[in-house]
């Protein structure tokens, strides 16, 4: 039987390999002035993938525990699959900003998050990255196809 503990770790570890070659191929950016280069954050996000599913791998293979199998795919995994989908399609639409506004609220309703607080460092999150993209490291993060 499919043990999920195994398989799909297993698959993003291949899929993050095989992203580490095509990710070597990304041209130099000639119009910006950023200390790293273009595939500098997807080839760190690829190899710490790589790092956190040998983990879980291993411990899962450590754990002598019985525990009751889970099924291979579940109804919060089809979420999470259809939830990156379109998330992806509304990041080409209306960019990052808003898109991630959008998806973290989407996702802290959907799951019945009552706390404000959560919302709260959510948008903090998101405001974070795009400040830290924008103004420290000097990348565009994508507008949107709906904005230009």
């Amino acid at each position: 039987m499919l043990n999920r503990n195994i398989l799909f770790p297993a698959l993003i570890i291949a899929l993050s390999a095989i992203l580490l070659v095509l990710i070597s191929q990304f041209p130099e950016p000639r119009f910006q002035d950023a200390p790293v280069g273009a595939d500098f954050f997807p080839a760190a996000i690829a190899i710490i993938q790589i790092i956190i599913c040998g983990v879980l791998i291993v411990q899962h293979k450590n754990n002598k525990k019985t525990v009751k199998e889970e099924p291979l795919l579940s109804s919060k995994s089809i979420f999470g699959v259809v939830f990156l989908i379109a998330y992806a399609v509304l990041i080409s639409l209306v960019g990052y900003l808003l898109a991630s506004l959008i998806g973290f609220t989407f996702y802290l309703i959907y799951y019945k998050v009552k706390k404000p607080l959560y919302y709260i460092v959510a948008w903090i999150f998101v405001f974070t990255i795009y400040f830290l993209f924008g103004e420290v490291f000097v990348i565009s993060l994508p507008e949107g196809l709906l904005f230009y």
